[in-house]
């Protein structure tokens, strides 16, 4: 009888090969479980991340362009074909125009200075360039100055383009114009509108600024030698 009762207690003391499977299977369920809600921490993380980064260099573009734009001069940067000074110039790729350069950007005073929409490998790219007005600038060739790097705004865009808002013969204004053909004049208004790639985390909001450059400043021409500082223009 002790026999049986020893043997019967030494049985139920251990666990069975089933038992043992059913726990090891149950612990493997419970740290995948735990890994994956830490993986998917971990790419919500990473993409918030992203998403603010993002945001705050689309906030950090817009700041620089409504800065500089709503800030042009009634200053000439050349003359086109027909003689006339050229104080604002645009199309859907690009807004050429004068105004100051704040110090932490480069020298300061008035620099002549290009936003432009470019093709790239991966899309469309907006760049900015600058030039000091100066008894240095040449107007026929600053364009094709290749000293000149642009500094990258944003890249991998899938579209968009700049448009205008005038004043029509009647002293109305105009609706948004592809493009600015009044050399002597600048626009009230411009817009850009920029279409995001797919995979970017964040769309560009609306952007429209108002230029502060009075209009009626710009109908007589500012002397030239106060323009470019004596500097020929042909």
């Amino acid at each position: 009888m002790r026999v049986l009762s020893l043997s019967i207690s030494n049985r139920h003391a251990g666990f069975t090969l089933i038992e043992v499977i059913v726990a090891m299977t149950l612990v493997s369920l419970i740290m995948m479980l735990v890994f994956s809600g830490i993986n998917s921490s971990r790419r919500l993380v990473n993409k918030g991340e992203k998403r603010i980064t993002a945001t705050n260099e689309v906030r950090v573009v817009q700041e620089l362009l409504r800065r500089q734009i709503s800030r042009a001069l009634p200053l000439a940067f050349k003359q086109n074909d027909e003689g006339e000074f050229v104080l604002f110039e645009g199309d859907r790729n690009h807004v050429l125009f004068v105004a100051p350069m704040p110090g932490y950007l480069g020298a300061g005073g008035p620099h002549v200075q290009l936003i432009e929409l470019v093709d790239g490998a991966g899309g469309k790219t907006l760049q900015f360039k600058h030039w000091l007005l100066s008894d240095r600038f040449d107007p026929r060739t600053f364009l094709n100055d290749s000293e000149q790097e642009p500094v990258i705004l944003l890249e991998n865009l899938s579209g968009g383009g700049f448009s205008f808002i005038g004043l029509d013969e009647e002293g109305e204004p105009t609706d948004w114009l592809n493009q600015w053909d009044e050399a002597g004049k600048a626009p009230l208004m411009v817009r850009l509108d920029l279409e995001a790639d797919k995979a970017s985390p964040v769309r560009w909001p609306e952007f429209q600024v108002t230029l502060k450059l009075d209009n009626a400043a710009t109908r007589s021409h500012v002397p030239l030698q106060l323009l470019l500082q004596d500097q020929a223009l042909r």
